[in-house]
């Protein structure tokens, strides 16, 4: 691809954050991890509110 073709992705930035957090959600389960909450509700493409800062 050269900088004068116009891409031609049809994924949007909801879909990507969808896959993203899906994958993050098998990595940790794999790990033996669990996986928050507010990852699970981006795979669903359910609205997320980032968690509380830790001090």
């Amino acid at each position: 691809m050269t900088t004068t073709e116009s891409r031609k992705s049809t994924a949007g930035r909801p879909e990507v954050a969808q896959a993203a957090a899906r994958a993050s959600i098998a990595i940790r389960e794999r790990s033996g991890r669990e996986a928050p909450q507010w990852i699970r509700d981006a795979a669903a493409g359910r609205p997320t509110t980032p968690p509380p800062e830790q001090p």
